[in-house]
């Protein structure tokens, strides 16, 4: 089985990850050959509740999650140990899926491993080759194996290799830089795109062999100047002082040579796997997800709580606008009664004046009738008093008229409540 592991250790998104998986799978799955997907991110990382729910909806792929602001290295090295103990084909989450292919047919064609290398035009192409050929010099002089100055995050490894990376945890880059089986060949794929996107680390391996390259050009033309452009001039003698000036000029160039190969070779190492005191890895890995772990499954469940959630929540504001559109529907019947009451009153209220200036009338007769005796005046008091008293008693019949229309009004809150019930 092959295991192709994915690092993604930056949020940069350019582009979509349920595509991305799909077109891994579709690379490997071309070969007829049982494989698994293996994808290793660090907690902090964006866009990991995608690559949650992608893993736990197939069987062939996992995820490790490792802590915040894991190195690279680390990652990779977290990932080999969760493989199935084959060969692994490491990758980005940015790298072709056409180079993938390219390294597939390699490795089917016979390369137990297979490196991957940038291919640049004839112009800088001089000089990147010039450069690596002065940083390979470099590492000679420094004592340190063969740099094949591949890119070490995209490329396949044995078995054999993989084990031999997971024995050696403070060598983990350094055996992706080198050939780890020395007794097996290996093949390089040079193509024109690795990275789809390429981060300014990835840039920056190609960027420095070709700044190399440029300095060992100037350094070479200025020691064939010295060495065969002045004795040409001077019937072929050395004098002391050119023959001073060459070797000073092969000592400064040693000196550059392994100087540069230095700063190249660390930075292409990136940083180590930490280790303890018992050397060790320190490694700490915050969640794994597959196709039938629990926190896959506790994962879907949460989905599906925040489904409902948001279902109830749109329920529950529907019911909420229905409820003001009822309110704001009895409010306005409410209103219309109460304006047709108070029209009612005040046609009302006009037939009862002149009921009222009616009755006066009435009583000027009787007084106006019995004039004759002195006794008389003091029945019409009486009986104008009882006009009085009928016009008050029928003021406080059209206010208890009045009073029996306020129940009315109070029936209508009643509907109204009654309507908001519903």
């Amino acid at each position: 089985m092959i295991s192709l592991v994915v690092t993604a250790d930056s949020d940069t998104k350019n582009y979509n990850l349920a595509e991305r998986d799909k077109a891994f799978s579709e690379a490997m799955a071309q070969f007829n050959e049982p494989f698994e997907i293996v994808y290793t991110i660090c907690d902090d990382y964006g866009f990991k509740n995608e690559l949650k729910r992608i893993v736990s909806g197939q069987k062939n792929k996992q995820l490790v999650i490792s802590a915040p602001a894991t190195n690279t290295n680390t990652l990779i090295y977290t990932a080999l140990d969760f493989t199935n103990n084959g060969d692994v084909l490491l990758c980005t989450m940015d790298t072709n899926p056409e180079v993938i292919t390219k390294i597939l047919k390699q490795h089917f064609d016979g390369a137990d491993i297979v490196f991957t290398k940038q291919k640049e035009n004839w112009f800088k192409s001089i000089f990147t080759s010039l450069g690596r050929t002065t940083y390979q010099l470099g590492l000679r002089f420094l004592g340190r194996g063969q740099d094949i100055g591949c890119d070490a995050r995209v490329i396949y490894l044995n078995a054999r290799s993989v084990n031999t990376i997971i024995l050696n945890p403070t060598l983990s880059k350094a055996l992706r830089l080198v050939n780890p089986d020395p007794e097996r060949h290996y093949r390089v794929v040079t193509t024109e795109k690795i990275y789809e996107n390429p981060t300014l680390e990835q840039k920056q391996t190609n960027r420095s062999f070709f700044a190399l390259g440029i300095v060992s050009m100037f350094f070479f033309l200025a020691l064939i100047a010295m060495a065969l452009v002045f004795p040409f001039f001077n019937d072929g003698t050395y004098t002391g002082i050119v023959l001073v000036g060459v070797i000073v000029w092969l000592v400064f160039g040693i000196l550059i040579c392994v100087v540069s190969a230095r700063q190249i070779y660390k930075t292409r190492l990136g940083y180590p796997v930490a280790l303890n005191l018992q050397k060790e890895p320190v490694i700490k890995v915050v969640e794994y997800v597959s196709y039938n772990s629990e926190i896959a499954k506790q994962f879907s469940e949460d989905e599906n709580e925040e489904i409902e959630m948001n279902h109830t929540s749109a329920m529950d504001i529907l019911k909420q606008k229905a409820a003001e559109q009822e309110i704001l529907k009895n409010e306005l019947e409410h209103k219309q009664e109460v304006t047709e009451e108070v029209k009612a009153e005040i046609k009302e209220e006009p037939a009862q004046k002149e009921e009222k200036q009616e009755k006066p009338k009435k009583t000027t007769k009787t007084t106006s009738t019995k004039t004759t005796s002195a006794k008389e005046p003091k029945k019409t008091t009486t009986k104008t008093t009882s006009t009085k008293k009928s016009t008050t008693a029928k003021k406080t019949t059209t206010a208890t008229t009045k009073k029996t229309t306020k129940p009315v009004i109070s029936k209508i809150d009643g509907k109204k409540t009654a309507k908001t019930k519903k």
